[in-house]
């Protein structure tokens, strides 16, 4: 059943503690859902905001959430609002799902510098699941983790770190960097080298493989064969050591596919699991 988003909600009203006093709008997205934008104080740096929409089904609820993370953008780099616009969140609220999806530092309008999914950015999500979990309309032992990408590198590690998510989904990650750099394409190994160096440190804050034992919502990995960027042995490892820690995984690899796995194909994995985790 499709639900329908009837009144735009005054996002003040919902703004915890910690929230930035900066300018809102509403949106609306091209199936006709009312889509909230908020700005958060960044817990490390509260002179710094962190980009939030949002949007969510009509009726009060609590509904479960999902918080949606964007991978790396070149020409557009519009963050979280490239889900508002492919009109992702909107979907979402429509299977009965409080959706929302933040900008990493550094795209949208969330202040940087991006340090290339390390501890900023990583806080920055953290913020946002604390936002989402304090809104009235949100079960807070229900929400999940999408990311895709830079965003799966992110939200495998805030999964190490937050042991109340209820499910993660991530899309053609890198999970161990010690095995990943150099890279296949010099693009991303410049940009590894400026935003976080190449430290045995900086490695290792952002290679969940190597805190899978802190880990312990079940996760849906996918990744596709032909990836040009990330190489499918990244999350075959990783689904071993999950594995091996008793996690629950369900692994979907898709042949002959690279780094952009069509929308369709990885929804017919998350939809499903998602009812299996979060109803």
């Amino acid at each position: 059943m499709h639900l329908k988003t009837t009144s735009v909600l005054l996002l003040t009203l919902f703004m915890p503690l910690g929230c930035a006093a900066a300018q809102s709008e509403t949106l609306t997205d091209r199936g006709g859902w009312v889509i909230q934008q908020a700005f958060l104080q960044h817990p490390q740096n509260l002179s710094k905001k962190v980009e939030v929409f949002w949007t969510k089904p009509a009726e009060p609820g609590p509904w479960p959430a999902i918080l949606f993370i964007h991978g790396h953008q070149e020409q557009i780099r519009n963050g979280g609002e490239a889900f508002v616009r492919t009109g992702r969140l909107g979907s979402m609220a429509g299977r009965g799902y409080v959706a929302a999806a933040l900008s990493q530092p550094g795209y949208g309008h969330s202040d940087g510098p991006p340090d290339f999914c390390g501890p900023f950015t990583q806080a920055a999500v953290v913020a946002a699941i604390e936002f989402l979990r304090q809104q009235p309309f949100v079960q807070p032992q229900k929400v999940a983790l999408y990311g895709y990408s830079r965003g799966a590198i992110v939200a495998s590690m805030v999964a190490t770190q937050d042991p109340q998510l209820a499910a993660v989904i991530l899309g053609a990650g890198a999970y161990n960097f010690f095995r990943w750099y150099p890279t296949p394409l010099r693009g991303i190994d410049t940009n590894i080298e400026r935003e976080a160096g190449t430290s045995a440190e900086a490695f290792r804050a952002r290679s969940a493989l190597y805190h899978a034992d802190k880990i312990t919502a079940p996760v849906l990995l996918l990744h596709g064969t032909q990836d040009e960027r990330v190489p499918v042995q990244q999350t075959e490892a990783f689904a071993e050591k999950l594995q091996a820690q008793g996690v629950p995984v369900k692994v979907k690899i898709f042949p002959d596919t690279k780094h952009g796995i069509p929308i369709e194909e990885q929804y017919r994995e998350i939809y499903p699991f998602l009812e299996q985790y979060l109803r």
